[in-house]
């Protein structure tokens, strides 16, 4: 989680795309939901509207085994080859499309979709190697009036079978399958501290029975060890809010989450403080122990803790063994002791298999960035951690990054680990503003790009499409289970210090990302609705 970059919080891994102005744009009546906008898609007309870059005679067209209709595109031949079949789009409006195909890779040595010359970096998607037809599918970020797309090999065995090409435009929709929420644990703590939420036609509810409504049907639920108790780093003393955030706080939250019909994502930071990959201070209590001592703690707390929320009946969908745990865990060192900080991982992951074999364990890294993750998950497979889900953090403001480009990292995490995906952190604002005349916001005080290199605009309109465009490319990934939003009900009470502050004494920061406004009632934004119409 994003609460200070400076001092407390460090610097994250990214890779940083150029940003580009995305005008708000109408589609064209061409770029309807259903609509492929690729000419002769299924190769029926030979190559026609395709064009061969590469090695001479290395991609035809035959008729034996298409995957639909009477002929399929092949790349191969005798000896080395290289080459590219692309078909270039151009009256695009700018936004994120989606590129896909049914291919069949019978031991080409490399191959991927592709799409370049569109106003954004050129975006790849390796092939597997596959003798059945299989459906691959790359997201596209479109910031120019143009694109090229298409399929290219490199090899010097083997063929390559393309059938069935599609280019559509991202449009909102009725949702799907996936799980899509956000983080509600300060829900209980602004309640008692007077806040007032309001559903879009003005009327005061409890905030659950404002987003229920909407689609959010996944509560995200912080737990810390002992919150309330002092922690110093980089010379200052600091201290979460007492008496909210720990285990009972979650129960209750969690219990009345459920009863609107949502599930639950518990996620322990195993301290008692805010985590990051720069920050994993071991809890006060745990203080001195031995690596052994370490793990039987963390084991213990997270099945007693595990075990208090099935006793209420409320036993979680998923549990977060971790929050962006990229380097350190409870001060354990991944880079220095690798073996130590893997057992903790595997204790709480045996912690919660034993107290609630039904929930779905989650790992929790942040910043996209494939060398590192590629290093951490080798190294889970060399320690053999069982866990279910990779979770990563993708916000556009911290990386600078379009939809497309998240979406195609949250696809590469799924292949690279063999495991489902689950979005654990992602927001946008609806505002350059904070409620405040004398504050400023978590994004403008790192100097972050508000909106990201798409720039949808921070307003209400541009928080919607924007939310709306990353759920449907996730879930387009095939790879993505779930979603939560950072922080999808934020809100400032004062100018300058909050109850509901990042910590006693500090303001929140991030009221700006929030999906209800500013005022002393806190009514729902229009583009709350982005849980429905995704």
């Amino acid at each position: 989680m994003r609460i200070r970059r400076s001092g407390v919080m460090a610097t994250g891994l990214g890779l940083l795309l150029t940003a580009t102005t995305l005008a708000t744009a109408p589609l064209s009546s061409a770029e309807t939901t259903t609509t492929n906008l690729l000419a002769n898609p299924g190769f029926e007309s030979g190559l026609t509207g395709w064009t061969n870059i590469g090695t001479p005679n290395s991609a035809y067209t035959q008729t034996a085994g298409p995957h639909s209709g009477q002929t399929s595109l092949v790349h191969g031949k005798k000896g080395q080859w290289s080459v590219n079949t692309v078909q270039t789009l151009t009256g695009l409006t700018k936004g994120t499309y989606t590129l896909s195909a049914w291919i069949k890779n019978n031991g080409v040595a490399a191959a991927g979709l592709q799409a370049y010359s569109c106003g954004d970096t050129t975006q790849t998607l390796d092939l597997p190697t596959t003798t059945q037809w299989t459906r691959v599918t790359l997201s596209v970020s479109v910031l120019s009036p143009s694109c090229t797309v298409g399929i290219w090999s490199n090899s010097a065995a083997g063929t390559l079978q393309a059938d069935d090409f599609s280019f559509t435009r991202i449009t909102p929709g009725t949702g799907g399958a996936m799980a899509v929420g956000g983080d509600i644990t300060y829900r209980r703590m602004n309640a008692a501290a007077g806040a007032q939420y309001a559903d879009s036609a003005g009327n005061k509810k409890d905030v659950l029975d404002v987003l229920a409504p909407e689609g959010f049907n996944l509560a995200r639920i912080r737990v810390y060890n002992k919150p309330g108790a002092f922690v110093t780093t980089n010379g200052q003393r600091y201290q979460l809010q007492p008496g909210w955030q720990d285990i009972n706080d979650a129960v209750a939250n969690a219990k009345d989450a459920k009863a609107r019909g949502m599930k639950i994502l518990l996620s322990f930071h195993y301290s008692d403080f805010w985590t990051n990959p720069a920050l994993q201070i071991r809890p006060e209590d745990w203080a001195g122990y031995s690596q052994s001592q370490l793990e039987q703690a963390i084991y213990d707390f997270t099945a007693a803790s595990v075990q208090k929320m099935k006793n209420a009946g409320v036993a979680p969908e998923y549990v977060s063994i971790g929050n962006e745990i990229n380097n350190a865990l409870a001060d354990v060192d991944r880079w220095t002791t690798p073996a130590d900080y893997y057992a903790l991982l595997n204790s709480a992951s045996k912690a919660v298999k034993d107290t609630s074999p039904t929930s779905k364990t989650v790992i929790h890294l942040t910043t996209p960035d494939r060398t590192a993750y590629q290093g951490w998950i080798d190294g889970a497979r060399a320690n053999g951690l069982d866990y279910d889900i990779m979770g990563v953090s993708l916000y556009p403001f911290w990386t600078d990054m379009t939809i497309a480009s998240l979406a195609n990292f949250a696809s590469w995490v799924g292949t690279a680990s063999g495991k489902p995906v689950m979005a654990m952190e992602t927001g946008y604002p609806f505002t350059l503003e904070p409620s405040g005349a004398s504050e400023t916001t978590l994004i403008e005080a790192n100097n972050l790009d508000p909106d990201g290199p798409e720039n949808y605009g921070a307003t209400p309109d541009g928080q919607l499409r924007w939310t709306q465009e990353f759920f449907r490319a996730m879930y387009d990934t095939g790879k993505v289970v779930g979603i939560s939003y950072w922080d999808p009900i934020a809100i400032d009470f004062a100018d300058g210090a909050d109850p509901n502050g990042w910590v006693v004494g500090g303001d929140n920061e991030v009221e700006d990302t929030s999906f209800f406004g500013y005022g002393s009632v806190h009514k729902a934004l229009p583009s709350l609705s982005a849980f429905r119409t995704w």
